[in-house]
């Protein structure tokens, strides 16, 4: 007999009742310091635990749910995704011949954009030119795009779903006749099947499907399992029957077109278009995610924001005027590059502390073991790149020499200098000691009110100094995975406490978010430069930004404004559109936070390429030249670049790949051959524009070089 053995159950989730249990006993002592019994026995405990159960029972059942499941639910609640939206804007329909007198130019007149696959859209009002009048402006509406397309072959059985590639177009609201849903034309082999409500009254022999609009499926007649026998309900496809369906749709955010964009009008002769300005932008089909949040939203409309997108919801739905919102904490460095003096080598693989001046440093100095066991110093100088890419000159390598406390002692956890030609302080063991001062001193004599746990054995020490007050430090005291923070005042040797501060306890991977697992424990340096903080863990070197308990939130704003792509520049942001933003956010936020309203920083950069036309003719190359510039303006635009061409992506870098990616699906471009970024006037190359948390980027200067066309 053959061993027999249970077919396993698929491990869906990996977030378990004791990870969740565990993640909330974490953060106990940040946000409620005065628990301090996390036994089992603790009722509060026993609390988390009942909320993890529950948390751990619901996650199971969610990620164990399918799509059809899924869709079913949907279908249940009467939530279908919204299909793609039509791009709606105002075209300015000009005279290109040298006819003077009054002319109409009917409704319903094509305008269309160039390329393979061009952007057809039809005025809605007729325009008249008068006499003498060059140019007027009409509204325009993009129009479907047709698709036909094989779904699937039958298998003969009753009950056959098949599923559309795109969303079809069709009417928002129900209506008695066609039934409710898009008009899509279903055929089984040559013949047209058609649609009905329901399958209730549909005989077997009837041709007929239903379209499901939750999960976006053809459906085919069922068979009912009743008393007296099963009974179908409409007409199964024969086996190996091809299923085919004929639609329409709109492109969605492949449809979007700026305002500048050139036209071609095919009839009537003699007229030039340009889209004026942008009424609707084009939107993309929703997903289910998509088609719940707006459910919800109007279920239950959101009026109190508790995260950052609850912010952006709000802002989004109730501030008219806005291309693009983004609220962030700006938790990430705006360069990401390491100094080479972090980096191994120069440096030694694994150090036991490093010093870095808080004000005008020069060099880092990095202490380690050496072969001998001996406390070892290791200065590199400082070349560290300014945002335009040049590199600052480096400082002297001087010798530095360890005080004989710390090396009798053989042992130490870290070295703090408030300034590059001043004193060090020393720390060992509980003990610490000041360059040319008072004797050695423990580490609690030294910092009073410092917590038990941070007056021996630290993992490092960090120094931040303040820009606004020449004596005005933040110090950090790390150790496992907390640090503690204090605000002192520097003087002769001696940090006092800032009047008014008061110390805080936090979690390195809370405070410095973005940071690995390997950094967020026991770092083996933290050094402070420009007011980033770079952890060293062996041979890693992390950059990170300390975000503050009390920080702000950014709300950064794109104002909608309807410029050339040429001539698009950093947009002001109007008093009264700031002061419709205030007033929403001021109402929606939380009791105690705190936002700043702005303008998100643009990054200025310019691109250079060379590209191959199709012929050598003059007109050819000028088209490419022309055709080229337009699709890279378009592709780093703020509000309608990127590739999902809906502005380019908060934060990204700019590479040299994506200058080929804006440049490959051009029709006129036969290759590309050469492509580059610059900085400043752009005359200074470089190989990526960094771009900070929350920023965005502007292209200024394009140069695009002709080469000859191949044979």
């Amino acid at each position: 007999m053959a061993e027999s053995s249970e077919v396993p159950v698929p491990d869906l989730d990996d977030l378990r009742f004791q990870p969740l249990v565990d993640a909330a006993k974490r953060v106990l002592p940040q946000r409620v310091p005065e628990w301090t019994d996390h036994n089992v026995s603790d009722p509060g405990v026993t609390l988390l635990e009942a909320c993890a159960e529950r948390i751990d029972q619901l996650l199971y059942r969610v990620d164990r749910m399918t799509d059809r499941q899924r869709n079913a639910l949907l279908r249940l609640m009467g939530i279908a995704p919204l299909p793609a939206s039509p791009a709606r804007v105002v075209v300015a329909l000009s005279r290109s011949d040298a006819s003077t007198g009054s002319r109409e130019i009917p409704a319903g007149t094509e305008v269309s954009t160039e390329g393979e696959e061009p952007v057809v859209l039809r005025t809605t009002a007729p325009l008249t030119l008068a006499a003498g009048q060059s140019a007027g402006t009409v509204e325009a509406v993009e129009q479907l795009v047709p698709v036909a397309e094989v779904l699937g072959t039958s298998d003969g059985l009753p009950g056959g779903r098949f599923a559309t590639a795109r969303r079809p177009w069709g009417p928002g609201t129900p209506v008695p006749d066609p039934p409710f849903g898009p008009p899509v034309t279903v055929r089984v082999g040559a013949s047209v099947w058609r649609r009905v409500p329901t399958f209730a009254e549909a005989g077997p022999a009837d041709p007929v499907h239903w379209w499901d609009d939750a999960s976006c499926e053809v459906v085919f007649g069922p068979l009912v399992p009743t008393e007296g026998g099963d009974r179908q309900h409409g007409a199964v496809p024969p086996q190996g029957a091809r299923i085919s369906a004929e639609y329409a749709v709109h492109r969605g955010r492949r449809g979007s077109l700026p305002a500048g964009t050139p036209l071609s009008v095919a009839s009537p002769s003699g007229l030039d278009a340009v889209v004026h300005r942008v009424i609707a932008p084009a939107a993309d089909e929703e997903d289910w995610r998509q088609a719940l949040d707006r459910a919800g939203l109007g279920l239950a409309p959101l009026r109190r924001a508790v995260t950052a997108a609850d912010h952006e919801q709000i802002i989004e739905e109730h501030v008219e005027g806005l291309a693009r919102v983004r609220v962030t904490a700006l938790t990430r460095p705006t360069d990401s590059r390491v100094p080479a003096a972090f980096e191994v080598p120069p440096r030694p693989g694994s150090v036991l502390a490093c010093a870095v001046a808080a004000r005008d440093p020069e060099r880092a100095v990095h202490y380690y073991y050496d072969d001998g066991g001996t406390i070892t110093a290791r200065p590199l100088p400082l070349e560290r790149p300014d945002p335009d890419g040049r590199t600052a000159p480096a400082a002297p390598r001087d010798e530095v020499a360890v005080p004989g406390p710390v090396a009798d002692a053989n042992r130490l956890d870290a070295v703090i200098r408030p300034v590059e030609h001043g004193p060090a302080l020393w720390f060992f063991e509980d003990r610490c000691l000041w360059d040319g001062g008072p004797p050695v001193r423990s580490i609690r004599e030294e910092f009073p009110g410092l917590p038990e746990v941070f007056c021996s054995d630290l993992d490092e020490v960090a120094v931040l100094a303040d820009p606004d007050a020449a004596d005005a430090y933040e110090l950090f005291f790390f150790k496992g995975e907390v640090f503690h923070h204090r605000a002192y005042t520097y003087g002769d040797r001696a940090f006092l406490p800032r009047e008014g501060s008061r110390g805080v306890k936090s979690l390195i991977s809370e405070a410095f978010p973005g940071l690995s697992p390997q950094c967020q424990e026991s770092p083996d340096a933290v050094a402070a430069l420009d007011g980033v903080f770079f952890f060293v863990k062996g041979p890693r070197t992390e950059p990170a930004l300390w975000r503050r308990e009390d920080a702000l939130l950014h709300v950064l704003l794109v104002p909608r404004v309807d410029a050339d792509l040429a001539a698009f520049d950093e947009p002001g942001l109007p008093a009264d559109l700031l002061a419709r933003v205030r007033d929403v956010v001021g109402a929606s936020r939380l009791l105690g936070e705190r936002l700043y309203l702005g303008a998100p920083r643009y990054h200025h950069f310019g691109v250079t390429a060379t590209v191959r036309p199709w012929s050598s003719t003059a007109a050819d190359s000028e088209r490419t030249r022309a055709a080229a510039e337009l699709a890279l303006r378009r592709f780093f635009h703020p509000t309608v670049g990127g590739p999902d061409g809906r502005g380019w992506p908060w934060g990204r870098q700019v590479h040299a790949g994506d200058v080929l990616t804006a440049l490959e699906p051009v029709p006129e471009v036969r290759g590309t051959t050469e492509v580059g970024l610059t900085l400043g006037d752009g005359t200074r190359p470089v190989a990526s524009v960094e771009v900070s948390d929350g920023g965005l980027v502007l292209l200024d200067t394009v140069a695009v070089t002709i080469a000859p066309a191949e044979d």
